[in-house]
C-alpha cells in the first residue's frame, strides 16, 4: 500500500510532507506564542523599545504567511515538477512579500505614533504625520514592484516603463490632486501653520482643524468648516495670528482747536502716566501727529506683551477709559466733526 505512487510519490510521502506541514504550523504558532509572552513580561518591567517593536512584528505575523510558508517547507519532501514547483515558489515569495509589507508598514505606524505620544508640539506631530503617509506610500509602492517581479512571464523592466508612459498621462489627468499632495507634504514640512494655529486666509479667519493630502480645514469664528485646496491655500497670503508674541496698537486722539498750548503739552504727560499703571503693555510713543480739519491729533502707538486677543482688547478698553477720565479730570474735550460759519456784517 504504501508503494503505490501519486503523482511520483509514495503515499507515505505524501503523509510525511502533511505532517511536516501541520506540525510546522503548529510549531510556528507555539513558538511565536512563547516568544510574545516572554517579550510582554520584559515590557511588563521596563519599557524596552526592541522588545515593543517586536512584539507588534510578532502581532502582525498574519496566518496566511505562516500557511503558505509551512506548505512551501512541507514540499521540500515530494518530488513536483518544474510547473508545479514553480507555482509554489510563486505564491510563496508573493505572501512573503505582502507579510513583509505588513510588518514595515505597522512598524512604521507603531514609530510615529510613539512619537506623537512623546511630542507636546503640534508641528512636530504635523511633521510626523505627513512623513508616515509618504513612507507607505513608498513602502507599498516597492511591495507591488517585488510581488509583480516574482509573476512568473512578466518583465518588471518592460512595465515600469509602459507605467512610465501611462503616468504620464495619469499625472496630467490628476494635475490638480498632485499639487493638491504635494502642496500639503510643504505645509507639513515648512510649517507655516500647524493645527490648531489661528490665522487669516485672505478675507476668511479661523482655527485650523485638519491638513488633509488634498485639502485642509478651518473652522470659522462663526461656526461653519472652510474648506481650502492645499496648493489654493498655498498661493494665498497667509496671517498665522498664533505665532503671534505680541500686538502693535496705534490709536488716533483728536481734540479741539480751543484747547490751550498748555493743554496739548500736557497730553503726553498723562498717557505717559496711565500707561505706567497697566501691566502687560509698553508705550511706544505719543506724539501730536497733524492738524485735522476739525481736529488736533495726536498718534499713539503701544505694545501689548502678549498674543491673547482677549487680554488686547481688555488692555485696550481700559486704556481709553482711563484717557477719557484723565481728559475729562483735565477740562480736555474730544473733537467731533463740526463746521463754524461766520457771519460778516457791514
Amino acid at each position: 500500500m504504501t508503494d503505490i505512487e501519486i503523482w511520483g510519490n509514495t503515499i507515505f510521502t505524501w503523509l510525511m510532507a502533511l505532517i511536516a506541514f501541520i506540525g510546522v504550523y503548529f510549531l510556528l504558532k507555539i513558538l511565536i506564542k512563547l516568544v510574545k509572552n516572554r517579550l510582554k513580561a520584559i515590557l511588563k518591567r521596563s519599557e524596552n523599545t526592541g522588545s515593543f517593536y517586536l512584539v507588534n512584528f510578532l502581532d502582525n505575523t498574519k496566518n496566511f504567511f505562516l500557511v503558505i510558508l509551512s506548505f512551501y517547507l512541507a514540499s521540500a519532501l515530494v518530488v513536483i515538477s518544474d510547473k508545479p514547483n514553480l507555482y509554489i515558489k510563486t505564491i510563496f515569495m508573493i505572501t512573503f512579500w505582502i507579510q513583509v509589507g505588513i510588518w514595515l508598514n505597522q512598524s512604521i505606524i507603531n514609530f510615529v505614533d510613539r512619537r506623537n505620544r512623546i511630542e507636546s508640539d503640534a508641528e512636530g506631530k504635523t511633521t510626523m504625520n505627513a512623513l508616515k503617509t509618504v513612507l507607505r506610500i513608498v513602502l507599498w509602492s516597492i511591495v507591488l514592484m517585488l510581488v509583480i517581479d516574482n509573476i512568473p512571464g512578466v518583465q518588471i523592466t518592460a512595465l515600469i516603463t509602459s507605467l512610465g508612459i501611462g503616468g504620464i498621462a495619469v499625472g496630467l489627468a490628476v494635475q490638480n490632486i498632485l499639487s493638491d499632495l504635494f502642496a500639503s507634504l510643504s505645509i507639513s514640512l515648512d510649517k507655516p501653520f500647524v493645527v490648531n494655529d489661528f490665522i487669516q486666509v485672505d478675507n476668511h479667519v479661523g482655527t485650523v482643524e485638519k491638513i488633509g493630502l488634498k485639502s485642509t480645514r478651518i473652522r470659522s469664528l462663526s461656526g461653519e468648516q472652510l474648506i481650502f485646496s492645499n496648493s489654493d491655500l498655498l498661493n494665498s497670503r497667509i496671517q498665522n495670528f498664533k505665532r503671534l508674541e505680541r500686538r502693535r496698537n496705534v490709536l488716533k486722539l483728536g481734540v479741539l482747536y480751543q484747547t490751550t498750548p498748555e493743554q496739548l503739552r500736557k497730553i503726553p504727560e498723562l498717557v505717559n502716566n496711565i500707561f505706567s499703571t497697566i501691566d502687560k503693555v509698553t508705550l511706544d510713543r505719543i506724539h501730536l501727529s497733524d492738524f485735522g480739519d476739525f481736529s488736533i491729533n495726536f498718534e499713539l502707538v503701544y505694545w501689548v506683551e502678549s498674543s491673547d486677543f482677549t487680554l488686547h482688547m481688555d488692555i485696550k478698553q481700559k486704556i481709553l477709559l482711563a484717557i477719557f477720565d484723565q481728559f475729562v479730570e483735565n477740562n480736555i474735550d474730544f473733537a467731533y466733526p463740526t463746521q463754524s460759519i461766520f457771519i460778516e456784517t457791514k
